[in-house]
């Protein structure tokens, strides 16, 4: 055997292995991919003029989260903005909570 072909034979079982292990996360989607794919929603969104980009956002519309779906503010329906509204005070009571909790240790110490 010359050591061209050693070399090849070589090559081909690390291409094999690769191959191997590509298929196991072919069709699992990790959670940067999901956050790539939300960033560029919202970089498309940048890209609109002011006055549309203004009227539209994206918004998790299941409980659970799990589809982002880039939505026009304005035909949200009162189910859907009672939704964000409540979500939307739930995160910011956490806040206040967690910043006067800071200051209070702030102050004690």
């Amino acid at each position: 055997m010359e050591p061209s072909e050693v070399l090849r034979i070589g090559s081909l079982r690390r291409n094999s292995s690769v191959w191997r292990r590509g298929d196991e996360s072919i069709f699992s989607r990790s959670s940067r991919d999901e956050d790539d794919e939300e960033a560029l929603k919202w970089a498309a969104l940048e890209k609109l003029p002011t006055f549309d980009r203004v009227r539209r956002g994206i918004l998790a519309l299941a409980d659970d989260g799990a589809e982002l779906q880039e939505v026009n503010i304005e035909r949200l329906g009162f189910r859907e903005k009672r939704a964000l509204i409540e979500r939307l005070v739930r995160v910011a009571d956490e806040d206040n909570e967690r910043f006067l909790l800071k200051l209070r240790d702030r102050i004690d110490r």
